[in-house]
């Protein structure tokens, strides 16, 4: 059985205008925060794991996490931010930046693993490099393999 849906939208005419709607969109502060992790190596679990004071605290710390990487959720706390940082790391001017400035004051941030000029990893402060606009040179040029290890 074949599904039919109603046609609710349409195709530009002018190529041009089909090009601009295709650029990326504004990276949002919780993206940033999960792409820092992920980056890191680390499950939403992990992360809570060293947020949670207690055990009986992991279910919240679970859920906060969950919550800060959902578009439109920033954290309101700036003890919460140093709580993550002591876990990955991540640039709170950055993320300040993506959650408050308009997305043309946006840092320049690597889509595939978050980093910026301004919070690069040590081993690789030296080596950083931008192979785009939109991503650094280690994540436009290695397999997802060899990113993972």
């Amino acid at each position: 059985m074949m599904h039919a849906f109603p046609r609710t939208f349409s195709l530009p005419q002018d190529r041009r205008e089909r090009v601009t709607q295709t650029a990326f969109v504004p990276l949002t502060a919780a993206a940033y925060l999960r792409l820092r992790r992920e980056a890191a190596g680390l499950s939403i679990a992990e992360v809570a794991r060293g947020l949670a004071k207690k055990p009986a605290d992991f279910s919240a710390a679970t859920d906060l996490v969950h919550l800060l990487e959902q578009p439109g959720n920033v954290a309101r706390k700036i003890k919460t931010l140093y709580a993550l940082q002591a876990i990955f790391p991540f640039d709170q001017a950055v993320y300040g930046q993506l959650a408050r400035e308009p997305a043309e004051h946006h840092p320049q941030v690597c889509r595939g693993c978050g980093c910026s000029e301004w919070d690069t990893d040590d081993a690789r402060a030296e080596t950083f490099a931008w192979a785009s606009e939109y991503s650094c040179v280690r994540c436009a040029g290695a397999p997802e393999a060899e990113r993972d290890q």
